[in-house]
């Protein structure tokens, strides 16, 4: 009999990419929060955007084609310029944060639709820089985009519930980041295990 193969395989390498991922999208997340609640600071803004360019570049240490790693590199990095780009407009009235944390403090709701459409959609950017780089299945997109945009309404619930709490929301953002992307591998992972042997 041979020896079966595990489906998913975590060498050191992926190991370190996924540890500065984490510590990228934590520090990323506590910053921008930060900044929200101090009134910002350019050292805060700086520091910002020194660890996502750091969480970004881990992505260059995966195993994979040079292309295929700028491509997904630059979809992430898009994501985090459009963050920056479409607060141009609200930023003389709100702090820079979350989306769905600064949108509490839009009394008026002029751009309520707005903070809510870009704060489900740039996470899904990101996310699909990710699954390009690891080459999700069809299954993995579906269920990793899906629980993105799920994750999302459930941190804008945070902001809106009486019951929600800073820390509540700040680990529900990280959540959008890392939780898809662990649910898009387990079902890749499923879907192979147990697809149907051709005869």
């Amino acid at each position: 009999m041979s020896e079966e193969k595990p489906l998913i395989q975590l060498p050191a390498r992926l190991i370190g990419v996924w540890l500065a991922l984490i510590v990228g999208i934590a520090g990323s997340t506590l910053l921008a929060t930060a900044h929200y609640v101090t009134g910002g600071s350019l050292l805060i803004i700086v520091a910002l955007w020194v660890i996502r360019v750091l969480a970004i570049s881990s992505f260059w240490l995966l195993p994979g084609r040079k292309d295929t790693k700028i491509f997904a590199m630059a979809l992430v990095l898009l994501s985090q310029i459009l963050d920056i780009l479409l607060k141009l407009p609200v930023l003389d009235t709100v702090e820079y944060g979350d989306w769905f944390l600064v949108s509490a403090l839009d009394l008026t709701g002029q751009f309520s639709g707005y903070f809510t459409v870009w704060g489900l959609l740039l996470p899904v950017l990101a996310l699909a820089g990710w699954f390009t780089l690891r080459s999700r299945q069809l299954a993995g997109w579906i269920i990793g985009l899906l629980s993105a945009v799920g994750l999302g309404f459930l941190a804008q619930a945070t902001v809106t519930s009486d019951h929600g709490s800073l820390t509540t929301f700040v680990l529900v953002s990280m959540a959008r980041y890392v939780v898809p992307a662990v649910l898009a591998a387990l079902a890749d992972f499923y879907m192979a295990k147990y697809k149907p042997f051709k005869k």
